[in-house]
């Protein structure tokens, strides 16, 4: 019998075990790799990921992160001339929310020319038409990302689609590079 290759193995819900230290952190769904290779392509290479982790950063290989000790909240994003961004944001508490106004505030304050947010497609919240009425392009994902948690395994029982929206002048590119996750709009301005 062939063993199971535990690197390839789900989550189903929290972590395997009963106590409270093994569920599941519900912010800590990393970007899996492939997406991050097309973030890569767009933006030329990721400067800052203002919600982040050490971990989640060995995949991201942002310049800087912020994290929760060194809050995005409680820093300014201006890392130095022409910054990349790139934002998975938390989603508990309604994070979610005061991250993406966050990100809006800082992109509007020319803090960094360029950015890529991933988050759910919750068209029904006012963070996502915050992002919507601000960003250049949306690309709606054709399919539920398997997230990855701290250990590098899936995370099943996603229950949402995705939207990667982007904010800077390479509209284009950015269509060109995530039509093969989705489809790729333009917002009328």
């Amino acid at each position: 019998m062939t063993k199971a290759n535990s690197n390839k193995l789900a989550y189903i819900g929290a972590k395997p075990g009963t106590s409270e230290e093994k569920k599941r952190d519900s912010d800590a769904w990393f970007t899996p790799p492939e997406y991050i290779d097309s973030v890569r392509t767009v933006l030329g290479g990721i400067d800052l990921d203002p919600f982040s982790s050490e971990r989640a950063n060995e995949i991201v290989r942002a310049t800087k992160i912020f994290t929760i000790d060194n809050s995005a909240f409680d820093n300014d994003w201006n890392v130095g001339d022409k910054v990349k961004v790139f934002m998975n944001p938390p989603y508990s508490a309604g994070l979610c929310g005061r991250s993406v106004n966050r990100f809006i505030d800082q992109y509007d304050a020319h803090k960094f020319v360029e950015g890529i947010v991933l988050a759910n497609n919750a068209t029904d919240t006012r963070w996502f038409s915050a992002l919507v009425n601000h960003c250049s392009a949306i690309c709606f994902t054709n399919h539920r990302i398997s997230f990855w948690n701290a250990d590098r395994k899936n995370i099943s029982g996603n229950t949402r689609g995705q939207a990667f929206f982007y904010f800077g002048k390479n509209s284009m590119k950015f269509k060109k590079t995530f039509e093969k996750h989705g489809f790729v709009m333009f917002p009328a301005k």
